[in-house]
């Protein structure tokens, strides 16, 4: 976990100067300087859970208990044998199974307020969000998109009302969002028989709720923003499942909020624009990979109606979203 620790140290020296008004301008190309030095690190054999340990008879039998109206409380240790189950590389266990069954055990309100700190806790951690996360393409990343979607769902419940993420968690999560999207490269959507991974839409519902978020201060919002952008560009694989369309209402929803928004975005987008002329001088798959990355998400936000005019102005008579 070295790499992760000195990435999560650095863009912490960088939330403290951007909150004190230190940087502003530099705030892209200082978050580049840190997302272009990590270095990938060997693979190593990953550990999954083990769908054996009775985990499909309990999201069954908490399954029925529901459909019959019979389930008014949950235990701590059927909630925490669910939330070990979220990395499975099985979609009817992870995503059909646990997803599924949680949403529904929200939606009825099933779970008390320490039981969502509890898993709140569990889904920031390190193990939750970062293992294996600079090995080469792996297995792990449905655990780490994963423990992304539960934390936006437990992010909109907190926001309805339920009021129970206090400030020291709050500070916990933008730290380790901003770690994990700097170091998130598997931009994988629909996985064959594995079903979703999706990372870049789960760091969308995250972020999206993160913008509509009063307590959260103006510099935080900047480099989440700054560090999602600077990640995008570096990608070397494509985002086609969605994930570009996410993100752009992700911006516009921020963009709206307050022209401070808007115009960091319209600063980055110009320098993304100028930036191409030395990625363009390097023809080969990660170059057309990038432009088409780009591509998909500048059309986008063209075509999103809650972007703000002066993004939508700029990348149309730039003609910014075509080549």
């Amino acid at each position: 976990m070295k790499e992760v620790e000195s990435v999560r140290t650095q863009l912490q020296q960088l939330r403290a100067k951007l909150q004190n008004g230190e940087i502003y301008q530099s705030l892209i190309p200082e978050v580049d300087n840190v997302i272009k030095a990590i270095k990938p690190t060997a693979p190593t054999k990953v550990v999954l859970p083990d769908d054996q340990d009775g985990i499909k008879d309990l999201i069954e039998n908490l399954r029925e208990q529901l459909s019959a109206h019979k389930l008014d409380e949950i235990s701590d240790a059927d909630l925490t044998q669910l939330f070990q189950h979220i990395g499975s590389t099985n979609l009817f266990i992870r995503d059909k199974g646990v997803y599924f069954l949680f949403s529904d055990i929200i939606q009825q309100q099933i779970t008390s307020k320490d039981q969502l700190k509890l898993i709140f806790k569990h889904l920031i951690q390190d193990e939750s969000l970062f293992p294996y996360i600079t090995e080469p393409q792996n297995d792990a990343v449905f655990q780490r998109s994963f423990s992304v979607m539960f934390l936006s769902t437990l992010l909109y419940v907190d926001r309805a009302g339920s009021n129970f993420i206090d400030d020291e968690s709050k500070n916990t999560l933008v730290d380790q969002m901003l770690t994990y999207i700097a170091l998130e490269t598997d931009t994988r959507g629909y996985a064959g028989e594995k079903g979703w991974a999706h990372a870049y839409t789960h760091i969308g519902n995250v972020l999206d709720e993160l913008a509509f978020d009063k307590s959260l201060v103006r510099a935080d919002k900047l480099l989440l923003l700054a560090v999602l952008i600077t990640r995008y560009k570096r990608l070397a694989t494509p985002l086609i499942f969605g994930e570009p369309e996410r993100l752009a209402g992700y911006m516009a929803d921020l963009t709206k909020q307050n022209k401070l928004y808007s115009d960091f975005l319209l600063l980055a987008l110009k320098n993304w624009r100028h930036e191409l002329v030395s990625i363009q001088a390097q023809e080969n798959e990660q170059m057309w990979t990038s432009l088409y990355n780009r591509q998909r998400l500048l059309q986008a936000m063209v075509l999103n109606p809650e972007m703000p005019k002066e993004i939508t102005t700029y990348l149309n008579e730039e003609d910014d979203f075509r080549f």
